[in-house]
């Protein structure tokens, strides 16, 4: 789920959750008050149905009165626990609950089923003793229609509400998220190496434009740092080619003159440690020059695999190209391949596979591998292996892992028996 989704969500839930407790809230105390009038009305029926009661000879009787009609609509009077007057057509369940009630001798309020309230209140002579009782009832079917009707019509306006407030919530979100949409689509456009462009979305108006500005700023502040390094790399590389062409130079006349076996051999191999040199020279001048766009370029792996020499190379089926230029990524796998072989006691073997969104190749040797007191230290420049001996300056394994990493990849100690290097890249999307 997208972060604006997940905004949105809350946002609903947390809405949704505020118009649910007013409905219940609303329709609870719409309750409470439709009780109430519900009880003030009985009550006043009560007292008005008492009040045309006599007492004659001990026993309580009606008097006639010009509203009896209105007042014996469900109306009970009591004499004692005997039943003296009740309202036609009534049912025998409401009869039977209104005269219990009425016999209780308190007065009280309760349900009789089928939408009627029931009141009774006890009838008291003159000693203040309770000689009988009336029972008044009220339908509530008319309440009980209303609180439907009120309860479907919260339940609508509550869904009305929460259409309206995705909508608005949704159109509010988009609008404050539309500079982070910007700055991504801007940002997916962009090379690797694209350091000279910016999100520019103008002046700070709000936190996420003030940090598409500070963006901006670290963005301008690592093309200077590029641009120092990649003229320092540059004017470094062009300092060492003039000492370098006069050592090969004289190397190779040394070799035209030399007879002397011991001599030539010293001579062959200050040549070829000077070739190499050379080479290096070279690739750093070039990743000084230009910056590299890894996905202008699609490699294979396979067939770059394949130009080493005596070494078992192992392809898995339908490998995918990766983002790179093919002549970095030789010259990043020659060290590798250098080292392996400088430490392997019978075999190098080059292992290619894929992994989430991208192609590697790893370089195994069955020698010793990379001393644990190292580690990732054998990637810094001049740092061996804890009893290694031999010529160089430690510079391979630093060097194709920065070559590597101009490419978008890197390169990583990889797992197993024996040495192993992994030069993993981009695959082409």
């Amino acid at each position: 789920m997208t972060f604006r989704a997940r905004l949105l969500v809350a946002a609903m839930v947390t809405l949704a959750v505020g118009v649910g407790a007013l409905a219940v809230i609303g329709n609870v105390l719409l309750a409470v008050r439709v009780r109430a009038e519900t009880s003030d009305l009985l009550r006043t029926r009560a007292d008005s149905l008492a009040a045309t009661l006599v007492f004659r000879a001990g026993r309580v009787e009606v008097r006639d009165n010009p509203n009896d009609a209105a007042l014996d609509r469900d109306a009970w009077v009591l004499d004692g626990d005997r039943v003296i007057e009740r309202p036609p057509g009534v049912g025998p369940d409401v009869d039977r609950r209104a005269v219990a009630l009425g016999r209780r001798g308190v007065s009280r309020e309760a349900d009789a089923g089928h939408d009627v309230r029931l009141r009774a209140q006890p009838v008291r002579g003159a000693d203040g003793a309770a000689v009988g009782a009336v029972v008044v009832g009220v339908s509530e079917e008319s309440v009980e229609r209303l609180r439907e009707e009120v309860v479907l019509g919260s339940a609508i306006l509550g869904v009305l509400i929460l259409a309206a407030g995705a909508l608005a919530l949704r159109s509010a979100i988009s609008g404050a998220l539309r500079p982070v949409m910007q700055m991504t689509a801007a940002a997916e456009d962009w090379g690797a190496h694209d350091l000279e462009r910016r999100f520019d979305l103008g002046e700070p108006r709000d936190e996420l434009t003030r940090l598409a500005a500070t963006l901006d700023g670290l963005l301008t502040r690592i093309a200077a740092s590029r641009r120092h390094e990649q003229r320092f790399a540059g004017d470094v590389a062009h300092e060492l080619r003039t000492p370098l062409a006069t050592l090969r130079a004289q190397a190779e006349l040394g070799l035209r003159s030399e007879q002397e076996p011991e001599r030539r051999r010293s001579l062959e191999r200050v040549l070829a440690e000077t070739e190499r040199l050379s080479a290096t020279v070279d690739t750093l001048l070039e990743v000084g020059r230009r910056e590299l766009d890894p996905a202008a370029y699609a490699v294979d792996l396979a067939s770059i695999a394949g130009e080493v020499e005596g070494a078992e190379v192992a392809v898995p089926a339908g490998l995918p190209l990766a983002e790179g230029e093919p002549d970095v990524i030789r010259r990043a796998l020659a060290p590798l391949v250098d080292n392996a072989r400088r430490h392997a006691r019978t075999a190098v073997r080059l292992e290619l596979d894929t992994g989430p969104g991208c192609v590697w190749i790893a370089v195994r040797d069955d020698g010793p591998g990379v001393d644990p007191a190292v580690g990732e230290r054998v990637f810094e420049p001049g740092v061996r292996g804890a009893g290694e001996t031999g010529d160089g300056v430690g510079l391979g394994l630093p060097l194709a892992r920065r070559l590597a990493r101009s490419c978008g990849g890197d390169v990583r100690i990889g797992d197993g028996p024996g040495g192993c290097f992994v030069l993993e890249l981009p695959a082409v999307r």
